[in-house]
């Protein structure tokens, strides 16, 4: 008789991103800076586009953290992300950035917004440790760059 693998729902969410909303941000209001005391007029386009991005980049940043749920489900030798079934094999490594947790998959250098979750309770990352080991997928520890 076949063993059942258990099945984990780890609570996680999409983080937040501080330090992208402070960049946008900055480059929001110089950007304003620019455009209340006049410039040049091909100037003000571009001034409009980088407001545009930056307030877009903003929006979907937060809008991804309140409404939008994140899953993680650890399934015997698979993990899957937001419906995304992962095994072992097809991840380079596991990046682990204090409650950060990001999924890089080979053949990727920056690892996935849609693979980088915020673990809510930071005791689960022990059960993604012990699942990586068990796999053979290397663990990273220390900041790492998620594309955006």
């Amino acid at each position: 008789m076949e063993k059942k693998a258990s099945i984990r729902k780890i609570p996680v969410q999409y983080p937040l991103g501080t330090k992208q909303i402070s960049g946008f941000v900055l480059l929001f209001l110089l950007s304003l800076g620019n455009v209340i005391h006049g410039a040049e007029h091909f100037f003000l386009y571009v001034q409009a586009a980088l407001m545009t991005l930056s307030g877009g980049c903003l929006a979907y940043l937060l809008i991804r953290r309140k409404v939008l749920k994140a899953e993680l489900t650890l399934a015997g030798s698979r993990l899957t992300v937001n419906g995304l079934t992962i095994t072992g094999d097809s991840l380079r490594e596991l990046r682990i950035n204090r409650g950060l947790v990001g999924l890089l998959p080979r053949g990727k250098k920056v690892v996935p917004v849609r693979l980088c979750l915020d673990l809510k309770d930071r005791s689960a990352g022990l059960l993604l440790l012990r699942w990586a080991e068990k796999q053979g997928v290397p663990v990273r520890q220390g900041s790492f760059m998620r594309w955006l």
